[in-house]
């Protein structure tokens, strides 16, 4: 795995992390950002896959 890679899954992972913790209010925001990148498909998120598996 090259080191890009492994930066993208860690920044990832901390992005993630922070969203779960921060969830913790009122308003469920990973939930949110999920049912986002389902429902519109961002060409930013195709191109982390591409980049995470590349």
């Amino acid at each position: 795995m090259s080191t890009q890679a492994s930066f993208t899954r860690l920044k990832w992972f901390v992005i993630i992390l922070l969203l779960t913790i921060v969830e913790i209010g009122p308003i469920p925001l990973l939930g949110l950002t999920m049912l986002y990148i389902i429902a519109i498909r961002p060409r930013w998120f195709k191109e982390l896959v591409d980049r995470i598996y590349s």
